[in-house]
């Protein structure tokens, strides 16, 4: 940046996809010049409240990259990050955690650094700090039960929760019916929930019916559903405005 010159008004920065990687332990040249200038011009931020770091791999490096922010974050995308355990126990650390009003965590449980389910539960249960969350995506995860969203959504650890999106995690019929009834009775502000069912020809309409089901016992008459053939069915308000900074 020329001399003199700073981004102290900047409010949101994406770092998308920049090479701030180190793969399988091998650092690519100028990885930690990339890291101390990443960390530098995070403190140089004053007013950073979004920040993206997806398809980013952090490497044990995400407690340092959050601790360089100054001011709370409200926005945080960490899509295709792939975590290792060092890295959920900074998220669950951080600060940033109770002032997050979205999380994007797409992806970021591939198996490498050990079993996919296992750090995907450890990943949700470090979210149950979010006291302020809004909007929570956890696409494509391995995610193959839904105890520790019901944990967090029956316990009230996220009251003004809005929009969830667990699409593309291998969920059984049983659970995403079980996270559905769950959120709808406990989270009166919710208005979007992306579910991974299979609804087309010859399929099994099991799910299908146990969310229409969860939608009608609820009362929530401004609920309805999207069909997604192959893919998804979203649970939705049909007035809901698309607001989110990353979408």
């Amino acid at each position: 940046m020329p001399r003199g010159w700073t981004c102290e008004w900047l409010t949101a920065l994406g770092l998308h996809d920049c090479s701030l990687d180190v793969f399988h332990g091998v650092r690519p040249r100028g990885h930690r010049r990339r890291l101390r200038w990443l960390l530098r011009l995070l403190a140089s931020l004053p007013n950073l409240v979004a920040l993206d770091l997806g398809d980013n791999y952090l490497a044990n490096n995400l407690g340092v990259i959050l601790a360089a922010v100054r001011r709370p974050l409200e926005q945080l995308r960490l899509a295709c990050c792939d975590f290792t355990d060092a890295d959920i126990d900074s998220l669950s650390s951080s600060p940033h955690m109770a002032s997050l009003w979205e999380l994007d965590a797409e992806s970021c449980t591939s198996g490498l650094h050990g079993s996919a389910a296992a750090m995907s539960r450890r990943l949700l249960r470090s979210f149950h700090q979010c006291s302020s969350l809004r909007a929570l995506s956890f696409t494509n995860n391995s995610l193959t039960d839904v105890t520790e969203l019901c944990s967090a959504i029956s316990s009230r650890c996220w009251p003004f929760l809005e929009s969830l999106d667990v699409s593309h995690n291998p969920l059984s019929d049983e659970e995403v019916a079980r996270l559905v009834a769950t959120a709808l009775i406990n989270c009166r502000h919710v208005r979007e929930i992306s579910l991974p069912i299979v609804v087309g020809d010859g399929q099994d309409y099991a799910a299908y019916v146990s969310v229409m089901q969860a939608i009608a016992q609820s009362g929530r008459r401004n609920l309805g559903f999207r069909i997604f053939p192959r893919d998804r069915i979203v649970v939705c308000d049909s007035n809901r405005q698309e607001g989110s900074l990353f979408r």
